[in-house]
């Protein structure tokens, strides 16, 4: 996945639009050389799935236009359905066995044929068991093949390359939080919640090592959604009504309905963080990060501090890199923080350690 001297770049295939961010310079010190983002029309990308290849190759094409970027190569995210993370104990194999056999080693713990999955692993611990056995804790991740093409193909369509598939969730962590970067440390776990238009990613990691991956499909846009039929009105009226309310606008009614998806939302997001604690050898989560263009839904951010009694920050994903080169504007930087960490994070993986 090595990029170069020249950077590394990422490439956002969301609900709404695409984005890239184009990375450069060694560890502690990096550069954010690019960044933009093209419009998707509505129903392009569902549930983390691509639907309508044309539109998005086409937006990809619009935004390497656009952004006049010379590299024609990116990594590429995917978080939808067809992507499993689980975590499995297994007997102790060296790396390179572990690989070979992988296979084998997954059929048992992914509800999809190996031969039509792409594996992946992370090895969080290695242990003796009470029996004395040599024992490894492995975070597995299988997405299914042909929904992994369908990325390369869409980004192909559209001049790009990829020069590798990364998990979402993990790029995000990456982009927003110091600890996951193995740049600082922290006590208990830290949780990353991405809240997408159509995808909420949640990570709960621990100094670095991930332990927990859960990918809902709700997010900003279900709001929108439940806000149009309550109200009747059309998706993109809605979507501008759900912006007055987070500015102190719009009427009580719609703020009525908003709150009681947030609740929702906030209801599965604590679900999630519930069964990871449940799990043996968890550590208490003592940190969360919010980020996602959902995120700026009015009340989330609160809610979902009180109801996982868990201080909770916002994810500013470009203020940890130097941005004057980019020749976007502190608004502009603004504006985009909260949906920027994928592609950042994306990028920020296709870089040398």
């Amino acid at each position: 996945m090595a990029f170069g001297t020249s950077g590394a770049v990422g490439l956002d295939i969301g609900a709404s639009a695409v984005r890239l961010a184009h990375v450069s310079g060694p560890a502690g010190s990096r550069t954010l050389l690019n960044f933009g983002q093209a419009a998707l029309p509505a129903g392009a990308v569902v549930d983390g799935e691509i639907r309508d290849p044309g539109a998005v190759s086409e937006a990809i094409a619009q935004l390497w236009k656009r952004t006049k970027l010379k590299s024609k190569r990116a990594v590429v995210g995917v978080a939808n359905q067809r992507v499993v993370v689980r975590q499995i104990d297994l007997p102790f194999l060296e790396e390179k066995e572990l690989r070979s056999s992988l296979r084998f080693q997954a059929a048992d713990h992914i509800p999809m044929s190996v031969e039509d999955a792409q594996l992946d692993f992370v090895v969080i611990d290695d242990y003796m068991n009470h029996a004395q056995e040599h024992m490894m804790r492995v975070l597995l991740v299988a997405a299914a093949t042909d929904m992994i093409e369908s990325f390369v193909a869409a980004a192909a369509a559209g001049g790009v390359e990829a020069a590798g598939i990364d998990l979402t969730p993990f790029a995000v962590a990456r982009a927003v939080s110091s600890v996951a970067r193995g740049e600082s440390g922290s006590a208990g776990s830290e949780a990353v919640v991405d809240v997408g238009g159509g995808v909420t990613n949640i990570l709960i990691h621990h100094n670095g090592e991930s332990r927990f991956v859960r990918i809902l499909l709700t997010g900003g846009d279900d709001l929108t959604s439940e806000l149009a039929d309550q109200l009747g009105l059309s998706y993109e009226e809605a979507e501008a009504l759900k912006l007055d309310v987070a500015t102190g606008l719009g009427s009580e009614q719609a703020r009525s309905v908003l709150d009681r998806q947030v609740d929702r939302l906030v209801e599965e997001i604590r679900g999630s963080l519930d069964y990871y604690l449940s799990q043996e050898d968890s550590e208490p989560v003592s940190s969360v990060i919010l980020t996602g263009g959902g995120s700026l839904t009015d009340g989330l951010a609160q809610k979902l501090e009180r109801a996982l009694k868990t201080p909770t920050s916002r994810g500013e994903p470009l203020s940890q890199l130097n941005a004057r080169r980019s020749g976007l504007s502190s608004e502009q930087i603004d504006q985009v923080q909260p949906v920027a960490a994928a592609a950042v994070g994306l990028a920020l993986g296709g870089l040398p350690k």
